[in-house]
């Protein structure tokens, strides 16, 4: 079963490798691929952003030139306020001549410390026609301001211009921005086209220049980049038409890594779990399968050493009892034919009484059984027929042979079937258990007295001892025997007990 345990090792060192290839592997593309539709997903927002942003400046814009084309509203103080409240984009208006000189103020505004801006860029550009969306700057009040301007057309001819000023850290552009919220943590950041911040929530950055802005390039695309405090971002941005402005989208990639660590580590977890049931269940199907099997063979190899023991089929799964059923059977055959053979093995073939070999079996039972003190009375007889050599010569072996066979006969008829043994050639020994001395010698001179009537002219000599009335000892029990033998062959036909 060795092979078994070790497909199991292999199993789980397989698995275990897979979940951890698994895990690279999906840790890999989820990233990839996160990655990719995060990108994907704020380029889209900061093109939908730039728009929203071109259609509001463009509202801005209108407004203005609607001002710049009605002299009414123009000249009317009360008029213009009125016009300005209705667009709440635009915080300041500013009604220029020709010259730069401020004619009228409208709306959130600080008195200007200067009443001629001819100098400043966005009057500039209206006065020579020119429709202008400025970058961010600082105006004579300090305030981050956006402002378009566009010309005053009269007669054909350049009159004056119209301001329309955003403020940057005013309510407007928070009330375009503020309210869209991507993932957790993500925001919107709008650059001018020289880089400087003109919306981000973080109102302390705005006029400030963006770190981020050195790398953008083209209308649209997406990267990961730091941004001021050095974390990295997803970002996603958008040039803004006719502006050259940048629509950044941003997301910290530390929202997205702690809620893609939980989908990456949940998987692995999940992959770990089901390679562990696997091998549970691995290691289950096989010791549910390898302990029968590993029985049976260790049933089999008792049978190396004559152990014939069957298997109880309840301790079994259905699909083994079959097996079982022919193991025992199997088992039932091989015991009997066993012990078949082993009889055969003790008898002697030609007269059917126990050989030498069962003799000496016997003797090491005896002493076995005394050195546990389980031993009672024993008698042993050793028998030799008188003139045996002389019938053999003269009536040939034949004769013999039945001589020995009556012999075999007539001492298990007078002392049993299991009591009688041959040595060999004319020896036998007769070995009785829990038997009195009267008896032992009843025995040996019935058998004596039937071969001197039917052993075809021949007779026994039989010496006798007893166990423990002579000795202590099965060895010297069957020596004591046959010295009582031996006297009694220097007579014949005549039964000697041992005497000390």
């Amino acid at each position: 079963m060795k092979f078994l345990y070790k497909v199991i090792l292999v199993l789980g060192i397989l698995i275990a490798l897979s979940c951890f290839v698994q895990f690279v592997v999906f840790n890999k593309f989820f990233i990839a691929n996160t990655n990719s539709l995060l990108l994907s997903t704020n380029e889209k927002a900061s093109e939908n952003v730039s728009m929203q942003l071109v259609e509001n400046f463009n509202k801005i814009q209108n407004f203005v030139k609607t001002v710049a084309a009605n002299e009414e509203i123009r000249e009317n103080q009360e008029l213009l306020n009125k016009f300005n409240a209705i667009i709440p984009e635009v915080d300041v208006v500013t009604i220029f001549n020709s010259r730069g000189d401020i004619l009228h103020i409208s709306g959130n505004a600080h008195i200007p410390n200067v009443s001629n801006l001819a100098y400043r860029d966005y009057f500039q550009q209206a006065v020579h026609g020119k429709t202008y969306i400025s970058n961010v700057f600082t105006s004579t009040s300090g305030v981050k301001v956006v402002v378009i301007s566009v010309p005053i057309v009269k007669d054909g001819s350049i009159d004056g211009v119209v301001v329309g000023a955003v403020k940057l850290q005013g309510t407007y552009l928070a009330s375009m921005f503020d309210n869209k919220k991507f993932g957790r943590n993500g925001y919107i950041s709008i650059l001018d086209s020289k880089g400087y911040v003109v919306y981000h929530p973080n109102k302390e950055l705005i006029g400030k220049k963006s770190v981020t802005f050195d790398k953008l390039q083209g209308k649209s695309r997406s990267k990961i980049m730091k941004d001021y405090s050095g974390k990295e971002q997803f970002v996603g941005f958008s040039k803004v038409p006719n502006l050259n402005w940048y629509v950044l989208v941003i997301t910290p990639t530390a929202d997205i890594m702690t809620s893609r660590n939980i989908v990456v580590y949940e998987t692995f977890l999940g992959s770990v779990v089901v390679g562990i049931l696997i091998i549970l269940l691995g290691i289950y199907t096989i010791k549910r399968y390898s302990k029968p099997l590993n029985n049976l063979i260790f049933s089999f190899n008792a049978l190396k050493d004559g152990k014939y023991k069957k298997i109880e089929p309840h301790n079994y799964g259905e699909e083994f009892q079959e097996m079982v059923i022919v193991y025992n059977n199997t088992i039932e055959r091989l015991k009997k034919e066993y012990n078949d053979l082993e009889e055969a093995a003790d008898i002697d073939s030609l007269t059917g009484a126990y050989n030498r070999r069962a003799f000496n079996k016997f003797l090491s039972t005896l002493k076995q059984e005394m050195s546990n003190c389980g031993l009672g009375r024993v008698g042993a007889l050793l028998l030799d027929i008188d003139n045996f050599k002389k019938l053999n010569d003269t009536s040939g072996h034949l004769a013999g042979d039945n001589v020995l066979k009556n012999l075999a006969e007539i001492m298990k008829s007078s002392a049993g079937d299991r009591s009688v043994f041959r040595f060999g050639g004319d020896e036998f020994a007769v070995v009785i258990r829990n038997i009195s001395d009267e008896r032992l010698l009843s025995i040996a001179e019935a058998i004596r007295l039937k071969c001197e009537e039917t052993l075809n002219g021949c007779t026994v000599s039989i010496g006798a001892a007893k166990f423990p009335k002579d000795t202590y000892s099965i060895d010297k029990l069957i020596d004591f025997a046959d010295k009582a033998l031996y006297i009694s062959k220097k007579s014949r036909n005549k039964v000697t007990i041992f005497v000390k």
